[in-house]
Protein backbone atom coordinates (compact mmCIF):
# COMPACT_ATOMS: atom_id res chain seq x y z
CA UNK A 1 0.00 0.00 0.00
CA UNK A 2 1.37 3.42 -0.93
CA UNK A 3 1.87 6.15 1.64
CA UNK A 4 -1.06 8.19 0.40
CA UNK A 5 -3.32 5.12 0.51
CA UNK A 6 -2.18 4.40 4.06
CA UNK A 7 -3.00 7.98 5.04
CA UNK A 8 -6.44 7.62 3.49
CA UNK A 9 -7.00 4.42 5.46
CA UNK A 10 -5.89 6.17 8.65
CA UNK A 11 -8.26 9.08 8.04
CA UNK A 12 -11.18 6.71 7.50
CA UNK A 13 -10.26 4.73 10.63
CA UNK A 14 -10.26 7.92 12.69
CA UNK A 15 -13.76 8.71 11.48
CA UNK A 16 -14.97 5.42 13.00
CA UNK A 17 -13.93 6.43 16.55
CA UNK A 18 -17.04 8.54 17.27
CA UNK A 19 -19.20 5.61 16.16
CA UNK A 20 -17.38 3.32 18.61
CA UNK A 21 -17.96 5.78 21.45
CA UNK A 22 -21.64 6.03 20.54
CA UNK A 23 -21.91 2.24 20.52
CA UNK A 24 -20.32 2.05 23.97
CA UNK A 25 -22.71 4.73 25.29
CA UNK A 26 -25.63 2.88 23.77
CA UNK A 27 -24.47 -0.32 25.47
CA UNK A 28 -24.29 1.43 28.85
CA UNK A 29 -27.75 2.97 28.37
CA UNK A 30 -29.18 -0.41 27.41
CA UNK A 31 -27.67 -1.96 30.55
CA UNK A 32 -29.09 0.77 32.75
CA UNK A 33 -32.47 0.41 31.07
CA UNK A 34 -32.43 -3.32 31.75
CA UNK A 35 -31.62 -2.79 35.43
CA UNK A 36 -34.40 -0.22 35.83
CA UNK A 37 -37.15 -1.53 33.57
CA UNK A 38 -36.59 -5.29 33.05
CA UNK A 39 -39.89 -7.11 33.83
CA UNK A 40 -40.05 -9.56 36.69
CA UNK A 41 -40.99 -12.38 34.30
CA UNK A 42 -37.50 -12.05 32.76
CA UNK A 43 -35.66 -11.77 36.07
CA UNK A 44 -35.98 -8.00 36.45
CA UNK A 45 -37.34 -5.93 39.34
CA UNK A 46 -40.22 -4.09 37.68
CA UNK A 47 -43.82 -5.23 37.32
CA UNK A 48 -46.13 -3.60 34.77
CA UNK A 49 -49.75 -3.30 35.90
CA UNK A 50 -52.60 -2.04 33.72
CA UNK A 51 -55.26 -0.22 35.76
CA UNK A 52 -58.63 -1.79 34.97
CA UNK A 53 -61.29 0.05 36.96
CA UNK A 54 -62.06 3.28 38.78
CA UNK A 55 -61.24 2.24 42.35
CA UNK A 56 -58.10 4.45 42.42
CA UNK A 57 -59.56 7.58 40.85
CA UNK A 58 -58.80 10.41 40.58
CA UNK A 59 -55.10 9.61 40.97
CA UNK A 60 -55.15 6.60 38.64
CA UNK A 61 -57.61 6.01 35.83
CA UNK A 62 -58.62 3.03 33.76
CA UNK A 63 -56.01 2.37 31.06
CA UNK A 64 -53.06 3.85 32.98
CA UNK A 65 -49.85 1.84 33.18
CA UNK A 66 -48.41 1.49 36.70
CA UNK A 67 -44.78 0.47 37.24
CA UNK A 68 -44.20 -1.14 40.63
CA UNK A 69 -40.98 -2.34 42.24
CA UNK A 70 -40.33 -4.42 45.38
CA UNK A 71 -39.49 -2.50 48.56
CA UNK A 72 -37.81 -3.47 51.82
CA UNK A 73 -40.79 -2.26 53.83
CA UNK A 74 -44.42 -1.36 53.11
CA UNK A 75 -46.20 1.18 55.26
CA UNK A 76 -49.72 2.65 55.50
CA UNK A 77 -50.17 5.18 52.73
CA UNK A 78 -48.15 3.23 50.15
CA UNK A 79 -49.88 2.29 46.89
CA UNK A 80 -48.99 -1.34 46.22
CA UNK A 81 -49.95 -4.20 43.94
CA UNK A 82 -50.82 -7.56 45.48
CA UNK A 83 -52.00 -10.94 44.19
CA UNK A 84 -55.61 -11.70 45.05
CA UNK A 85 -56.24 -15.48 44.98
CA UNK A 86 -59.49 -15.09 43.01
CA UNK A 87 -59.27 -11.96 40.87
CA UNK A 88 -55.52 -11.66 40.24
CA UNK A 89 -53.49 -8.46 40.60
CA UNK A 90 -55.01 -5.55 42.55
CA UNK A 91 -53.46 -2.10 42.98
CA UNK A 92 -54.76 -0.29 46.11
CA UNK A 93 -53.47 1.79 49.02
CA UNK A 94 -52.39 0.29 52.35
CA UNK A 95 -54.59 1.51 55.22
CA UNK A 96 -53.04 -0.42 58.08
CA UNK A 97 -50.86 -3.42 58.96
CA UNK A 98 -51.81 -5.99 61.57
CA UNK A 99 -50.01 -9.25 62.38
CA UNK A 100 -48.10 -9.30 59.12
CA UNK A 101 -51.16 -8.69 56.94
CA UNK A 102 -52.21 -5.50 55.20
CA UNK A 103 -55.60 -3.82 55.00
CA UNK A 104 -56.03 -2.00 51.68
CA UNK A 105 -58.61 0.25 50.09
CA UNK A 106 -59.06 1.95 46.74
CA UNK A 107 -58.90 5.75 46.90
CA UNK A 108 -62.32 5.93 45.22
CA UNK A 109 -63.90 3.29 47.49
CA UNK A 110 -65.61 3.78 50.85
CA UNK A 111 -64.91 0.22 52.01
CA UNK A 112 -61.82 -1.88 52.71
CA UNK A 113 -60.74 -4.84 50.58
CA UNK A 114 -62.17 -8.09 51.93
CA UNK A 115 -58.88 -9.90 51.30
CA UNK A 116 -55.89 -9.00 53.45
CA UNK A 117 -52.64 -10.09 51.77
CA UNK A 118 -49.43 -10.99 53.53
CA UNK A 119 -46.03 -9.58 52.66
CA UNK A 120 -45.27 -12.48 50.33
CA UNK A 121 -48.32 -11.61 48.24
CA UNK A 122 -47.32 -7.97 47.69
CA UNK A 123 -45.69 -7.56 44.27
CA UNK A 124 -44.27 -4.10 44.84
CA UNK A 125 -44.83 -0.43 45.59
CA UNK A 126 -45.90 2.09 42.95
CA UNK A 127 -42.84 3.63 41.30
CA UNK A 128 -44.59 5.84 38.77
CA UNK A 129 -47.48 5.66 36.33
CA UNK A 130 -47.84 6.45 32.63
CA UNK A 131 -51.34 7.81 31.89
CA UNK A 132 -53.11 5.91 29.11
CA UNK A 133 -50.14 3.68 28.24
CA UNK A 134 -52.00 0.56 29.36
CA UNK A 135 -54.40 0.90 26.43
CA UNK A 136 -51.47 0.49 24.03
CA UNK A 137 -50.43 -2.72 25.79
CA UNK A 138 -54.00 -3.99 25.51
CA UNK A 139 -53.76 -3.50 21.74
CA UNK A 140 -50.37 -5.22 21.51
CA UNK A 141 -51.87 -8.33 23.15
CA UNK A 142 -54.07 -8.72 20.08
CA UNK A 143 -52.48 -10.90 17.36
CA UNK A 144 -53.24 -8.33 14.66
CA UNK A 145 -51.43 -5.56 16.51
CA UNK A 146 -48.55 -7.92 17.27
CA UNK A 147 -48.30 -8.74 13.57
CA UNK A 148 -48.31 -5.06 12.67
CA UNK A 149 -45.45 -4.44 15.09
CA UNK A 150 -43.51 -7.27 13.43
CA UNK A 151 -44.28 -5.76 10.04
CA UNK A 152 -42.96 -2.37 11.11
CA UNK A 153 -39.87 -4.03 12.57
CA UNK A 154 -39.24 -5.88 9.29
CA UNK A 155 -39.71 -2.68 7.31
CA UNK A 156 -37.35 -0.79 9.63
CA UNK A 157 -34.64 -3.44 9.33
CA UNK A 158 -35.16 -3.53 5.60
CA UNK A 159 -34.86 0.22 5.26
CA UNK A 160 -31.72 0.24 7.41
CA UNK A 161 -30.11 -2.54 5.40
CA UNK A 162 -31.00 -0.93 2.12
CA UNK A 163 -29.70 2.42 3.31
CA UNK A 164 -26.42 0.81 4.36
CA UNK A 165 -25.95 -0.77 0.96
CA UNK A 166 -26.97 2.29 -0.96
CA UNK A 167 -24.95 4.89 0.93
CA UNK A 168 -21.18 4.91 0.59
CA UNK A 169 -18.92 7.29 2.52
CA UNK A 170 -16.75 9.54 0.43
CA UNK A 171 -13.27 10.61 1.46
CA UNK A 172 -14.47 14.21 1.61
CA UNK A 173 -17.01 13.29 4.29
CA UNK A 174 -20.11 13.33 2.03
CA UNK A 175 -22.38 10.40 1.28
CA UNK A 176 -23.49 9.45 -2.19
CA UNK A 177 -27.06 8.14 -2.62
CA UNK A 178 -27.63 5.80 -5.49
CA UNK A 179 -30.88 5.35 -7.30
CA UNK A 180 -31.84 8.90 -8.14
CA UNK A 181 -32.68 9.95 -4.56
CA UNK A 182 -36.14 8.28 -4.31
CA UNK A 183 -36.43 6.77 -0.80
CA UNK A 184 -38.05 3.54 -2.03
CA UNK A 185 -35.70 2.98 -4.95
CA UNK A 186 -33.10 1.13 -2.87
CA UNK A 187 -35.71 -1.30 -1.53
CA UNK A 188 -36.31 -2.67 -5.02
CA UNK A 189 -32.74 -2.48 -6.22
CA UNK A 190 -31.88 -6.02 -5.09
CA UNK A 191 -34.08 -9.08 -5.18
CA UNK A 192 -33.09 -9.80 -1.57
CA UNK A 193 -34.77 -6.55 -0.49
CA UNK A 194 -37.94 -7.48 -2.33
CA UNK A 195 -37.97 -10.90 -0.70
CA UNK A 196 -37.71 -9.36 2.77
CA UNK A 197 -40.46 -6.87 1.95
CA UNK A 198 -42.75 -9.65 0.72
CA UNK A 199 -42.00 -11.71 3.81
CA UNK A 200 -42.98 -8.74 5.98
CA UNK A 201 -46.24 -8.47 4.04
CA UNK A 202 -46.77 -12.22 4.51
CA UNK A 203 -46.23 -11.82 8.27
CA UNK A 204 -48.85 -9.05 8.39
CA UNK A 205 -51.42 -11.10 6.48
CA UNK A 206 -50.59 -14.20 8.52
CA UNK A 207 -51.21 -12.22 11.72
CA UNK A 208 -54.57 -11.14 10.33
CA UNK A 209 -55.44 -14.75 9.48
CA UNK A 210 -54.27 -15.88 12.92
CA UNK A 211 -56.52 -13.30 14.58
CA UNK A 212 -59.42 -14.49 12.44
CA UNK A 213 -58.96 -18.21 13.10
CA UNK A 214 -58.14 -17.73 16.81
CA UNK A 215 -61.63 -16.40 17.56
CA UNK A 216 -65.12 -17.62 16.74
CA UNK A 217 -67.46 -16.18 14.16
CA UNK A 218 -69.73 -14.98 16.98
CA UNK A 219 -69.11 -13.75 20.50
CA UNK A 220 -71.17 -13.00 23.59
CA UNK A 221 -70.78 -9.41 24.71
CA UNK A 222 -72.11 -7.86 27.92
CA UNK A 223 -74.67 -5.16 27.51
CA UNK A 224 -76.63 -2.86 29.78
CA UNK A 225 -80.00 -1.36 28.89
CA UNK A 226 -81.32 1.33 31.21
CA UNK A 227 -84.92 2.10 32.06
CA UNK A 228 -86.77 4.46 34.39
CA UNK A 229 -89.87 3.87 36.48
CA UNK A 230 -91.82 6.97 37.36
CA UNK A 231 -94.93 7.42 39.47
CA UNK A 232 -97.15 10.09 40.99
CA UNK A 233 -99.26 9.95 44.17
CA UNK A 234 -102.42 11.92 44.79
CA UNK A 235 -105.09 11.90 47.48
CA UNK A 236 -108.22 13.69 48.56
CA UNK A 237 -110.73 13.46 51.40
CA UNK A 238 -114.24 14.81 51.79
CA UNK A 239 -114.66 17.06 54.84
CA UNK A 240 -117.71 17.50 57.08
CA UNK A 241 -117.02 21.22 56.91
CA UNK A 242 -115.30 22.03 53.63
CA UNK A 243 -115.00 25.71 54.41
CA UNK A 244 -111.54 25.21 55.92
CA UNK A 245 -110.15 24.08 52.52
CA UNK A 246 -109.90 26.17 49.37
CA UNK A 247 -111.32 23.35 47.27
CA UNK A 248 -113.95 22.37 49.84
CA UNK A 249 -112.11 19.12 50.61
CA UNK A 250 -108.63 18.01 51.57
CA UNK A 251 -106.44 17.52 48.49
CA UNK A 252 -102.89 16.38 47.73
CA UNK A 253 -100.36 18.03 50.03
CA UNK A 254 -102.91 19.21 52.65
CA UNK A 255 -103.48 17.64 56.08
CA UNK A 256 -106.57 15.51 56.68
CA UNK A 257 -108.29 16.25 60.03
CA UNK A 258 -109.83 13.23 61.71
CA UNK A 259 -112.79 15.17 63.10
CA UNK A 260 -113.80 16.21 59.59
CA UNK A 261 -112.89 13.17 57.46
CA UNK A 262 -113.14 9.44 58.01
CA UNK A 263 -111.88 8.25 54.58
CA UNK A 264 -108.99 9.22 52.28
CA UNK A 265 -108.86 8.18 48.62
CA UNK A 266 -105.36 7.62 47.23
CA UNK A 267 -104.39 7.44 43.58
CA UNK A 268 -101.17 6.31 41.94
CA UNK A 269 -100.20 6.64 38.27
CA UNK A 270 -97.28 4.64 36.86
CA UNK A 271 -95.12 4.99 33.74
CA UNK A 272 -92.24 2.85 32.41
CA UNK A 273 -89.68 4.69 30.23
CA UNK A 274 -86.88 3.17 28.15
CA UNK A 275 -84.97 4.12 25.02
CA UNK A 276 -85.09 0.49 23.81
CA UNK A 277 -88.26 -1.36 22.75
CA UNK A 278 -90.03 -2.73 25.83
CA UNK A 279 -92.79 -5.31 26.23
CA UNK A 280 -93.85 -5.50 29.85
CA UNK A 281 -96.70 -6.65 32.07
CA UNK A 282 -97.17 -6.75 35.79
CA UNK A 283 -99.34 -6.51 38.88
CA UNK A 284 -100.05 -3.90 41.56
CA UNK A 285 -102.01 -3.28 44.75
CA UNK A 286 -102.23 -0.22 46.94
CA UNK A 287 -101.60 -0.93 50.64
CA UNK A 288 -101.15 1.18 53.75
CA UNK A 289 -98.45 0.18 56.23
CA UNK A 290 -99.28 1.32 59.77
CA UNK A 291 -96.32 1.39 62.18
CA UNK A 292 -94.53 3.18 64.99
CA UNK A 293 -90.97 4.18 65.89
CA UNK A 294 -90.27 0.85 67.60
CA UNK A 295 -90.67 -1.11 64.36
CA UNK A 296 -94.22 -2.44 64.82
CA UNK A 297 -96.03 -2.70 61.49
CA UNK A 298 -99.46 -3.71 60.28
CA UNK A 299 -100.31 -3.87 56.55
CA UNK A 300 -103.79 -2.80 55.48
CA UNK A 301 -104.91 -3.36 51.83
CA UNK A 302 -106.71 -0.25 50.56
CA UNK A 303 -107.23 -1.25 46.92
CA UNK A 304 -108.05 -4.32 44.89
CA UNK A 305 -105.16 -6.22 43.26
CA UNK A 306 -104.77 -5.38 39.59
CA UNK A 307 -102.72 -6.35 36.55
CA UNK A 308 -101.60 -4.45 33.49
CA UNK A 309 -99.94 -4.84 30.11
CA UNK A 310 -98.00 -2.01 28.58
CA UNK A 311 -95.93 0.78 30.03
CA UNK A 312 -98.52 2.60 32.20
CA UNK A 313 -101.39 2.07 34.62
CA UNK A 314 -103.39 3.88 37.30
CA UNK A 315 -104.45 2.50 40.67
CA UNK A 316 -106.85 3.77 43.36
CA UNK A 317 -107.58 2.80 46.95
CA UNK A 318 -109.43 4.14 49.99
CA UNK A 319 -107.99 4.28 53.49
CA UNK A 320 -110.61 3.96 56.28
CA UNK A 321 -109.36 6.25 59.05
CA UNK A 322 -111.76 4.72 61.61
CA UNK A 323 -110.29 1.25 60.90
CA UNK A 324 -106.81 2.70 61.40
CA UNK A 325 -107.87 4.15 64.78
CA UNK A 326 -109.29 0.75 65.76
CA UNK A 327 -105.94 -0.94 64.99
CA UNK A 328 -104.13 1.65 67.10
CA UNK A 329 -106.56 1.26 70.00
CA UNK A 330 -106.14 -2.52 69.97
CA UNK A 331 -102.34 -2.15 69.99
CA UNK A 332 -102.36 0.30 72.89
CA UNK A 333 -104.84 -1.78 74.92
CA UNK A 334 -103.03 -5.07 74.50
CA UNK A 335 -99.43 -3.77 74.72
CA UNK A 336 -99.90 -0.92 77.14
CA UNK A 337 -97.77 1.27 74.90
CA UNK A 338 -99.19 4.63 73.92
CA UNK A 339 -97.53 6.62 71.09
CA UNK A 340 -98.12 10.27 70.33
CA UNK A 341 -97.60 9.65 66.62
CA UNK A 342 -97.81 6.75 64.18
CA UNK A 343 -96.57 6.27 60.62
CA UNK A 344 -98.83 5.55 57.67
CA UNK A 345 -96.97 4.66 54.42
CA UNK A 346 -98.89 4.22 51.17
CA UNK A 347 -97.26 1.74 48.76
CA UNK A 348 -98.36 0.56 45.30
CA UNK A 349 -96.45 -2.80 45.44
CA UNK A 350 -95.61 -2.90 41.73
CA UNK A 351 -94.20 -6.11 40.22
CA UNK A 352 -93.02 -6.08 36.58
CA UNK A 353 -91.78 -8.69 34.12
CA UNK A 354 -91.21 -8.58 30.40
CA UNK A 355 -88.55 -7.94 27.78
CA UNK A 356 -86.35 -4.93 27.15
CA UNK A 357 -84.84 -4.93 23.67
CA UNK A 358 -85.57 -8.65 23.53
CA UNK A 359 -83.92 -9.39 26.90
CA UNK A 360 -86.13 -10.87 29.66
CA UNK A 361 -86.12 -9.13 33.05
CA UNK A 362 -88.07 -8.75 36.28
CA UNK A 363 -88.16 -5.81 38.65
CA UNK A 364 -90.13 -3.97 41.33
CA UNK A 365 -90.78 -0.31 42.08
CA UNK A 366 -89.63 -0.14 45.70
CA UNK A 367 -88.90 3.58 45.49
CA UNK A 368 -92.64 4.28 45.26
CA UNK A 369 -93.71 4.99 48.84
CA UNK A 370 -95.63 7.91 50.34
CA UNK A 371 -94.82 8.32 54.07
CA UNK A 372 -97.39 10.19 56.21
CA UNK A 373 -97.72 10.89 59.94
CA UNK A 374 -100.83 10.23 62.04
CA UNK A 375 -101.58 11.57 65.51
CA UNK A 376 -104.77 12.01 67.52
CA UNK A 377 -106.08 14.78 65.32
CA UNK A 378 -104.67 14.67 61.78
CA UNK A 379 -102.95 12.77 58.93
CA UNK A 380 -100.30 14.71 57.02
CA UNK A 381 -97.27 14.33 54.71
CA UNK A 382 -94.14 13.47 56.67
CA UNK A 383 -91.68 15.64 54.71
CA UNK A 384 -90.54 19.22 54.34
CA UNK A 385 -90.33 18.63 50.56
CA UNK A 386 -93.50 16.76 49.59
CA UNK A 387 -92.91 17.11 45.83
CA UNK A 388 -90.12 14.51 45.89
CA UNK A 389 -92.34 12.05 47.77
CA UNK A 390 -95.35 12.61 45.55
CA UNK A 391 -93.37 11.96 42.34
CA UNK A 392 -91.01 9.03 42.97
CA UNK A 393 -88.69 7.73 40.24
CA UNK A 394 -86.15 4.96 40.02
CA UNK A 395 -83.59 4.04 37.36
CA UNK A 396 -82.61 0.45 36.71
CA UNK A 397 -80.88 -1.56 34.06
CA UNK A 398 -80.96 -4.95 32.42
CA UNK A 399 -77.53 -6.56 32.13
CA UNK A 400 -77.05 -9.54 29.88
CA UNK A 401 -74.80 -11.04 27.25
CA UNK A 402 -75.81 -10.97 23.62
CA UNK A 403 -74.41 -12.92 20.70
CA UNK A 404 -73.10 -10.73 17.90
CA UNK A 405 -70.85 -11.22 14.90
CA UNK A 406 -67.22 -11.27 15.94
CA UNK A 407 -64.77 -8.78 14.44
CA UNK A 408 -61.07 -8.07 14.24
CA UNK A 409 -59.97 -4.52 15.02
CA UNK A 410 -57.18 -3.20 12.74
CA UNK A 411 -56.36 0.35 13.69
CA UNK A 412 -59.68 2.18 13.31
CA UNK A 413 -61.27 -0.42 11.03
CA UNK A 414 -63.37 -3.36 12.25
CA UNK A 415 -63.16 -6.39 9.95
CA UNK A 416 -65.60 -9.32 10.28
CA UNK A 417 -63.85 -12.51 11.35
CA UNK A 418 -64.80 -14.39 8.19
CA UNK A 419 -63.33 -11.56 6.06
CA UNK A 420 -60.17 -11.50 8.20
CA UNK A 421 -59.75 -15.25 7.70
CA UNK A 422 -60.15 -15.08 3.93
CA UNK A 423 -58.11 -11.90 3.39
CA UNK A 424 -55.35 -12.95 5.79
CA UNK A 425 -54.95 -16.46 4.36
CA UNK A 426 -55.18 -15.30 0.74
CA UNK A 427 -52.76 -12.41 1.30
CA UNK A 428 -50.22 -14.60 3.10
CA UNK A 429 -50.37 -17.27 0.38
CA UNK A 430 -50.04 -14.65 -2.37
CA UNK A 431 -47.05 -13.02 -0.68
CA UNK A 432 -45.31 -16.37 -0.15
CA UNK A 433 -46.04 -17.35 -3.74
CA UNK A 434 -44.52 -14.07 -4.90
CA UNK A 435 -41.42 -14.83 -2.81
CA UNK A 436 -41.18 -18.26 -4.41
CA UNK A 437 -41.52 -16.80 -7.90
CA UNK A 438 -38.88 -14.19 -7.16
CA UNK A 439 -36.49 -16.80 -5.77
CA UNK A 440 -37.05 -19.00 -8.82
CA UNK A 441 -36.35 -16.09 -11.16
CA UNK A 442 -33.25 -15.11 -9.19
CA UNK A 443 -31.97 -18.69 -9.34
CA UNK A 444 -32.37 -18.80 -13.11
CA UNK A 445 -30.64 -15.47 -13.61
CA UNK A 446 -27.82 -16.15 -11.15
CA UNK A 447 -28.00 -15.83 -7.38
CA UNK A 448 -25.00 -13.51 -7.09
CA UNK A 449 -26.28 -11.00 -9.62
CA UNK A 450 -28.22 -8.26 -7.89
CA UNK A 451 -31.14 -6.77 -9.79
CA UNK A 452 -30.22 -3.62 -11.64
CA UNK A 453 -26.47 -4.26 -11.37
CA UNK A 454 -26.00 -5.87 -14.79
CA UNK A 455 -25.24 -2.49 -16.33
CA UNK A 456 -22.12 -2.19 -14.20
CA UNK A 457 -20.31 -4.49 -16.65
CA UNK A 458 -20.92 -2.03 -19.47
CA UNK A 459 -18.48 0.89 -19.05
CA UNK A 460 -19.41 4.31 -20.34
CA UNK A 461 -17.05 5.52 -23.03
CA UNK A 462 -15.76 9.06 -22.66
CA UNK A 463 -13.24 11.22 -24.44
CA UNK A 464 -9.71 10.72 -23.20
CA UNK A 465 -8.77 13.14 -20.45
CA UNK A 466 -5.59 11.60 -19.11
CA UNK A 467 -5.75 13.77 -16.03
CA UNK A 468 -5.29 11.75 -12.85
CA UNK A 469 -2.62 14.05 -11.43
CA UNK A 470 -4.86 15.57 -8.72
CA UNK A 471 -6.34 12.25 -7.66
CA UNK A 472 -5.06 9.37 -5.63
CA UNK A 473 -4.94 6.40 -8.03
CA UNK A 474 -5.57 2.87 -6.81
CA UNK A 475 -5.00 0.14 -9.39
CA UNK A 476 -7.23 -2.92 -9.12
CA UNK A 477 -6.32 -6.39 -10.39
CA UNK A 478 -9.36 -7.22 -12.57
CA UNK A 479 -12.50 -5.86 -14.13
CA UNK A 480 -14.55 -7.85 -11.62
CA UNK A 481 -12.79 -5.98 -8.81
CA UNK A 482 -13.59 -2.67 -10.47
CA UNK A 483 -17.24 -3.69 -10.77
CA UNK A 484 -17.32 -4.44 -7.06
CA UNK A 485 -15.83 -1.03 -6.33
CA UNK A 486 -18.53 0.60 -8.48
CA UNK A 487 -21.23 -1.35 -6.65
CA UNK A 488 -19.84 -0.41 -3.24
CA UNK A 489 -19.28 3.27 -3.97
CA UNK A 490 -22.24 3.81 -6.26
CA UNK A 491 -19.99 5.20 -8.97
CA UNK A 492 -19.98 4.67 -12.72
CA UNK A 493 -17.36 2.71 -14.70
CA UNK A 494 -15.83 5.10 -17.21
CA UNK A 495 -13.64 4.03 -20.12
CA UNK A 496 -11.06 6.17 -21.86
CA UNK A 497 -10.04 4.59 -25.15
CA UNK A 498 -7.21 5.88 -27.30
CA UNK A 499 -4.86 4.63 -29.98
CA UNK A 500 -3.04 1.63 -28.61
CA UNK A 501 -4.37 1.85 -25.07
CA UNK A 502 -7.46 2.35 -22.94
CA UNK A 503 -8.28 2.42 -19.23
CA UNK A 504 -11.44 1.79 -17.10
CA UNK A 505 -11.85 3.58 -13.79
CA UNK A 506 -14.28 4.63 -11.08
CA UNK A 507 -13.91 8.04 -9.45
CA UNK A 508 -14.82 8.27 -5.75
CA UNK A 509 -14.15 11.82 -4.62
CA UNK A 510 -10.39 12.36 -4.70
CA UNK A 511 -9.67 8.65 -5.19
CA UNK A 512 -9.65 6.97 -8.62
CA UNK A 513 -9.90 3.19 -8.81
CA UNK A 514 -8.29 2.16 -12.14
CA UNK A 515 -8.02 -0.98 -14.22
CA UNK A 516 -6.04 -1.21 -17.44
CA UNK A 517 -7.47 -4.24 -19.29
CA UNK A 518 -5.52 -6.34 -21.74
CA UNK A 519 -6.80 -7.13 -25.16
CA UNK A 520 -7.71 -10.69 -24.25
CA UNK A 521 -9.55 -9.71 -21.06
CA UNK A 522 -11.42 -6.65 -22.19
CA UNK A 523 -11.51 -5.00 -25.62
CA UNK A 524 -13.17 -1.92 -26.97
CA UNK A 525 -15.36 -3.99 -29.27
CA UNK A 526 -17.13 -5.40 -26.22
CA UNK A 527 -18.49 -1.98 -25.25
CA UNK A 528 -19.01 -0.53 -28.68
Amino acid sequence: MSGSAAATFARRSCRRLPHAAAAALLFLLAGAGWILFAPQQLGGQTAYVIVNGNSMEPGMKRGDLALVRPADDYRPGDVVTYRHPDIGYVIHRIIEENSGRYTLRGDHNDFDDSYRPGRGEVVGRLWFRVPGAGRLLWHLRDPVWGGLVLFVAFAGLLGGAAGTRSTAPRPDGRNHQRGGGHPMATIYRNWQDTVVLLLAVAVGFAALAWAGFSRGLEKAVPGEWEYTQRGEFSYDAAAADGSIYDAGRASTGEPVFLRLSDRVTFGFSYEFLASSPATIAGSYQLVAELGDASGWKRTIPIGEPGSFEGTAFEAKGTLDLQAVRDHIAALETQSGVVNDRYLVTIKPRVRISGELDGLPFETRFDAAALPMSLDRSRLWLNSAEPAALLRPSETGSVSAKRTIGNQVQVWFVSIPVIAARIAGAAGAVAAVAAVGGLLFGAARSGWGQPAGAAGLAEPIRIAASGRFESAEVVDVASMADLERVAERTGGLILQEAGPGSHVCYVRDGTVVYRFTPGTAEYSTEQVA
